[in-house]
């Protein structure tokens, strides 16, 4: 191919010599994602693969076909290439596995005004890492050069995917029955579909893409709708193996309304409560900015859910932890198992540690009783934000500065209501709640505070100033407290203590941190246990 040129054909837009250097440019990409069913080299005219059907008693193949669809557009606008081709991966692989299946090798095709082998390399860079993420390899592809068909800056983007399951455990739904639960596993954000309305939403050939914005917890709207589809392959598989999975659902175009219904069998229906789904804040601000309704919004996008599946409610739990021992924040979203959880929101200003430990304690199953499923910050700058979105929990900002009480209670109050909430928890939430907020959730609203209560605790004692105070009184032992809260400040019934020793040459730094370490993130959770058990069996 040194000598293959064709002058005739680069003056009519087709230089056949920058394909060849595209291919030379993505060789490597395509080489991570190699696996030992491969056996043709980049560049022949067909992909091979030996199929290994080892322990399978009706090996069946399974294939998806699918594309990028108009979030190409953003690409182009952004100048950003290296992700769409995790998305055009995923929309296919997140189909296959559906039906249970591994997914073997992954197809492109890439057609564009002008073949511009570095851009191609990037496009193809992505579709790489989406195929490592799924375990997929890329053995063969098609860049077809179109001038005068596709702009010179555009392109399209398609895949096809196959993969193979034992036939014997393709996901069965006639085996679902009332009471089943249906698992939640969280969407990283739009991923690919209704970008049709979402680019009319935002005019986005004409708006800011790359400012940040703190409805989006500081991305940028281009950074937050260019994130890539989650390739949930691995954690499926995973969850496979460890229960019975009696129907899965790829939510993309149709949404909730249109992709969950194709699970489930005839006479059985999935009622899904909207305080149970964790909406992510770019579907806030879409709805907001397009004033969608809200059922629109449900039958267009995956709103914070990227697929669910139906499992007994006996391996509901069990189906979480797998989950999450994957890398997926799962969570249940029907079912009886489901109904008993209470449904927490955590109040914080700050850092988040404490939020992070009730986090790390769902996640152990040490907190089971509850769910988190709103984080409220006072602050839009609250590195707690950044924690709740990590482990897919909704956030919601009400800024105290600048409004009346009233005024900043009303937005606190809107949020729990619409998210269902039944046990509110203060971690680190530098805001005193009013009378009247506390007389509404008696019993129900819990605070650590770092000292050994009566001591040190009441108006003023907050933060390092309760831990300068200990030590400025030369007392040897502090620790924490967890307790209800009512209209005086630290003043509500007592749920649990820990103590701890102060040391000779501790400052108020060394004693705050041997606190939260010691005590704070310990009795937190446990308190929250407590709590979600006594709600439960008072219902």
């Amino acid at each position: 191919m040194k000598n293959s040129q064709s002058k005739s054909y680069a003056e009519a837009g087709v230089d056949i010599t920058a394909g060849y250097k595209a291919v030379e440019l993505m060789k490597s990409h395509i080489a991570r994602t190699l696996t030992s069913g491969v056996c043709s080299d980049v560049g022949g005219f067909g992909g091979l693969f030996e199929l290994d059907t080892n322990g399978m008693e009706r090996p069946t193949l399974v294939s998806g076909t699918d594309g990028v669809g108009t979030k190409l557009k953003l690409a182009f606008l952004m100048d950003k290439h290296d992700t769409v081709g995790i998305d055009c991966v995923a929309m296919c692989v997140n189909d296959i596995i559906c039906c249970g299946a591994k997914p073997l090798f992954f197809l492109d095709y890439i057609a564009c005004g002008k073949n511009v082998p570095e851009k191609i390399a990037q496009i193809v860079a992505g579709v790489a890492e989406g195929c490592v993420q799924s375990g997929a390899a890329l053995i063969g592809g098609e860049t077809a050069e179109m001038p005068g068909f596709y702009p010179a800056d555009e392109y399209d983007l398609a895949g096809f995917s196959v993969g193979i399951v034992d036939k014997t455990k393709i996901p069965d739904n006639k085996s679902m029955c009332e009471g089943d639960a249906v698992i939640a596993l969280p969407s990283s954000g739009v991923h690919s579909n209704g970008f049709s309305l979402v680019r009319k939403v935002f005019d986005v050939e004409n708006c800011d893409l790359t400012s940040p914005l703190d409805e989006l917890c500081g991305k940028s709207l281009g950074e937050a709708l260019l994130t890539p589809t989650k390739i949930y392959v691995k954690p499926m598989l995973a969850l496979f193996e460890a229960v019975k999975v009696k129907g899965v659902s790829h939510i993309t175009g149709g949404g909730f309304y249109e992709n969950i219904p194709r699970s489930i069998p005839d006479g059985l229906g999935a009622e899904i409560k909207k305080a149970d789904v964790r909406t992510l804040p770019i579907f806030d601000l879409i709805a907001k900015a397009g004033d969608i309704p809200e059922r629109d919004m449900y039958n267009t996008f995956n709103m914070g859910v990227g697929m669910s599946a139906v499992v007994a409610a006996e391996d509901a739990e069990k189906a979480v932890e797998t989950l999450k021992a994957n890398g997926v924040d799962a969570y249940i979203r029907q079912g009886g198992a489901h109904m008993s959880r209470i449904a927490i929101a955590v109040l914080v200003s700050g850092g988040g540690t404490n939020l992070q430990a009730l986090i790390d304690s769902q996640r152990s199953g040490a907190l089971h009783s509850g769910e988190i499923k709103l984080v409220i910050s006072s602050s839009p700058s609250a590195y707690a934000l950044k924690r709740a979105e990590d482990a897919g929990i909704a956030t919601c900002v009400c800024e105290k500065r600048g409004r009346s009480q009233e005024e900043f209670e009303a937005d606190i109050l809107k949020a729990l209501k619409e998210n269902g909430i039944e046990l509110i928890i203060l971690a680190g939430f530098m805001c005193i709640l009013s009378e009247n907020f506390v007389k509404l959730y008696p019993e129900r609203i819990i605070n650590v505070h770092p000292s050994l209560i009566p001591s040190f605790c009441g108006k003023g004692f907050y933060g390092l100033r309760v831990h300068e105070a200990a030590l400025n009184y030369g007392v040897k032992v502090t620790g924490a407290t967890v307790h209800f809260v009512n209209e005086i400040p630290d003043g509500g019934k007592i749920i649990m203590q820990k103590a701890v020793y102060i040391e000779e040459n501790d400052t108020p730094e060394t004693l705050q941190r041997r606190v939260m370490e010691n005590a704070e993130w310990e009795l937190l959770p446990k308190s929250a246990e407590i709590v979600c058990e006594s709600i439960k069996e008072n219902r």
